[in-house]
């Protein structure tokens, strides 16, 4: 097995391990890996972002939900618009891709991840106030807030079709920003919503850009252990998470990585441009 290969599946299992609890499944993270060290192209990445996405999501999805953590009366709402994001999503990337260039995403990514830094270190140094006002319980939430929600869970699962990436980190933080949530029921009704989401997701870019014939040809049956080994790498993330480490200290590793990845994103700009 080559080094590169090694190095990806270490980064892989290890980021799904770590940020599974915050509610993230590492998505920001994977396209990068498989891009940059994997060596596929963009279309390619997208989809086994995706796919890494569902394997860890699930396992993420199954600890929350154990620990009673997901709303999901509030969560199915924004299922739907999620679908149908998705759905656009891959479209528009597939256009993209096709009549412009893959730098299109590149730029896409690199701003997301531009986005994602400063939530996180408004978060780190305490000037985000989100979470410090009361909790909104699903019966206080209005016809306004709802119908809110679900425009945001469009742009989430849009994102999320684009690029690969993203949802989790847009959907905790709308959870935080509308309902005020504590981490842990943001991160557990994220997953519920991105389990849904990303089988949709994968089925749009298996049919729309056909990379499902290249996918299999790089991954073969090896396909089937990552099925089996990252829900329970990340399923054991949340756990061990849940009850001994506070989500605040998975953060700094977190910014590190998605700052390396912006970098990487902004040195390939420039060298295309």
């Amino acid at each position: 097995m080559e080094l590169e290969i090694i190095l990806a599946i270490s980064l892989i299992v290890t980021t799904a391990f770590l940020f599974s609890p915050l509610g993230l499944g590492g998505g920001v993270l994977y396209m990068p890996i498989l891009h940059y060290i994997v060596g596929w192209d963009i279309s390619l990445s997208v989809l086994g972002s995706l796919i890494l996405i569902l394997m860890v999501s699930s396992g993420s999805r199954m600890a929350h939900m154990k620990g009673g953590y997901a709303i999901i009366s509030v969560g199915k709402h924004g299922v739907l618009p999620a679908l149908i994001g998705a759905v656009s999503g891959t479209i528009m990337s597939y256009f993209l891709i096709v009549h412009v260039g893959d730098f299109t995403i590149k730029i896409a990514a690199s701003l997301l991840l531009i986005w994602v830094i400063m939530r996180t270190m408004k978060q780190i140094v305490g000037d985000n106030r989100v979470g410090e006002t009361k909790e909104i319980s699903p019966d206080e939430i209005t016809s306004e807030i709802m119908n809110k929600y679900k425009i945001l869970c469009f742009v989430a699962g849009m994102v999320s079709g684009a690029l690969g990436m993203g949802s989790g980190m847009l959907l905790v933080t709308f959870h935080r920003t509308l309902f005020s949530w504590k981490p842990h029921y943001t991160a557990g009704t994220s997953a519920h919503i991105v389990m849904l989401m990303i089988p949709v997701g994968i089925i749009s870019h298996l049919i729309i850009d056909g990379t499902g014939v290249q996918f299999w040809r790089e991954m073969g049956y090896f396909i089937i252990i990552f099925a089996i080994m990252m829900p329970l790498v990340s399923w054991l993330g949340s756990r061990t998470a849940i009850k001994l480490i506070p989500q605040r200290l998975l953060t700094y590793p977190f910014l590190l990585a998605v700052f390396g990845s912006l970098i990487r994103y902004i040195l390939d700009i420039f060298g295309i441009i």
